[in-house]
């Protein structure tokens, strides 16, 4: 590599060769040997040397140096790479649902009898309202509340922590969190020993906001300027705001903070657990009233492909838990009958085809077991076929479908394809109204917001009911069945801009009433 020094510079009126053209004639040659000569405007040669003592040539229509070096050569692309990073991450922060949620070992082995396999329809009728009735002039003693040492949870997993229905009890002077629904009959409900959080979501007030502010009860999640809204495009987090919210995978939902009487207490019935029949008092330290909860995902219907293999493998788990119970790994149809109660002996075999073999021969002869080309999986593998908040989905199913028997509509409809003929009961079937909320989330519906499916009555709830897109969005108090002059609006029923514009002002007044009705001043609450 020559030095500086060894450099001839070439001016752009001189003629450039390997050396130059008086040497050539007069044959020294020797002296142009160690000398290289440059050409500054040559378009096949990057040069970045520079010195002291003679500026740098350059050319207005062509970039030398660094900048045509990283032009030319910046064959990673590294300034895309690094937007897509950012773009990337904004997106990772503003997904839904990618916060992690643990459950208790009884929520993940369904554990019997808090997560059955079919709802009887008594139970179906008072779901999550168990028939408890304390008789007049009845003596209740209440026992003394258990202590429960923290070292001994310390360095555990939550399925460790909650290792038994008895670890699940109130009654061992547990921290708790009292929720109360705001919703008479709230879209989906976690089952026993499911696990839910609280995240409190804070919005930044600009770029350069560092704060993180912090809450007695829950985790604090930063939203940036970007981020998308925890609640979709039905409801906000203002800069600078901290909005509670339950979190799990099945629902989310804003909490606000309530006041507790000192009069207030929590009494708690505890049953099982070889220690019969106990009672608890304890203080509330923290009451939440929910706002209407916003589903995660959708409910499926009660004929639909995602109901039929749920049970399949709901029977499986079943019989592989009774095989590896099984000495001799096999079983016989009356064996997990009591687990199915709505299934018959003759259609239980034809179930068990599918992955089992009936012994006609030998010592086994008259058994079912496992087919010889598969395997019987471990615990781990059995509590992965079927997941607890699948079966809260189901059993949400089975409850809107037992309504829908009793009020004489034989289950409902699948779907909502035949929205203008159905009743305003089977709009409101909870695998429609999921289905519709999931959909208007992304776009593709529009919700009718206001009216007959606002749970709440009074104008503070959204109304799942999908709008029927012939007549369009109708804002409250505006007619709906006034006839509309198609000409204004290019032979449409509606102005396309005018009727986004007042849905999205009616999610606004609606998400702000339910906030100012829920919220407790702090004046008041004495926090």
């Amino acid at each position: 590599m020559p030095s500086a020094d060894d450099i001839y510079w070439v001016d752009d009126d001189e003629y450039v060769s390997g050396v130059g053209d008086d040497a050539i004639l007069e044959g020294n040659l020797e002296e142009q040997a160690n000398r290289v000569v440059l050409d500054l405007n040559d378009v096949q040669l990057l040069v970045d040397a520079q010195r002291a003592d003679r500026p740098k040539k350059t050319s207005k229509s062509m970039p030398i140096g660094e900048q045509l070096f990283q032009k030319r050569y910046n064959i990673s692309n590294d300034q895309a790479y690094d937007l897509l990073k950012e773009n990337y991450q904004s997106r990772v922060r503003s997904t839904i649902g990618n916060l992690t949620i643990d459950h208790s070992m009884v929520a993940n082995r369904l554990q019997s009898p808090y997560y059955k396999v079919k709802l009887s329809k008594s139970q179906a009728r008072s779901f999550h309202r168990p028939n408890f009735v304390i008789r007049p002039n009845t003596v209740i003693h209440f026992s003394r509340v258990r202590h429960r040492k923290k070292k001994k949870d310390k360095g555990k997993d939550i399925a460790q922590i909650f290792a038994s229905s008895k670890d699940l009890s109130l009654g061992d002077g547990s921290q708790y969190v009292m929720l109360e629904y705001s919703e008479e009959y709230p879209t989906v409900m976690s089952n026993f020993g499911m696990g839910s959080k609280i995240i409190n979501y804070y919005r930044k007030k600009s770029n350069e906001d560092e704060s993180r502010p912090k809450l007695n009860i829950g985790e604090t999640y930063v939203l940036g300027s970007q981020d998308r809204s925890p609640f979709w495009n039905f409801g906000f987090v203002d800069p600078g705001e901290i909005v509670p919210t339950y979190y799990n995978r099945l629902v989310r939902a804003p909490i606000f903070k309530q006041q507790v009487n000192s009069t207030d207490f929590l009494m708690i019935r505890s049953t099982g657990g070889g220690e019969g029949q106990k009672y608890y008092l304890r203080s509330i330290p923290n009451l939440y009233t929910v706002g209407q909860t916003l589903p995660v995902t959708e409910i499926p219907s009660p004929r639909s492909r995602r109901v039929t293999t749920a049970s399949k493998n709901r029977l499986k788990m079943v019989v592989f838990r009774v095989l590896r119970k099984s000495e001799n790994e096999r079983i016989l149809v009356k064996g997990i009958s009591s687990h199915f109660p709505d299934q018959n002996d003759m259609q239980n075999r034809q179930r068990l085809k599918e992955f089992m073999e009936y012994q006609r021969t030998g010592e086994d002869q008259g058994y079912w077991k496992i087919k010889a080309t598969d395997t019987l999986p471990n615990e781990d593998g059995i509590r992965s076929m079927v997941h607890p908040e699948e079966i809260t989905l189901l059993e949400t199913m089975q409850v809107g479908q037992q309504f829908l028997e009793d009020a004489g509509y034989g289950g409902g409809k699948e779907d909502d394809e035949q929205h203008e003929g159905m009743s305003t009961e089977e709009k409101l079937a909870p695998w429609i109204t999921s289905k519709n909320f999931i959909n208007a989330t992304q776009g593709k519906a529009m919700l009718e917001l206001h009216g007959e499916g606002d749970p709440s009555g009074c104008g503070l709830a959204f109304s799942f009911i999908r709008t029927s897109m012939k007549g369009g969005f109708k804002a409250m108090g505006e007619p709906t069945d006034e006839k509309v002059d198609k000409s204004k609006y290019g032979g449409h029923s509606y102005n396309v801009a005018l009727q986004q514009k007042a849905y999205e002002e009616e999610i606004a007044r609606i998400w702000n009433a339910q906030k100012k009705d829920l919220t407790v001043p702090i004046a008041s609450a004495g926090s």
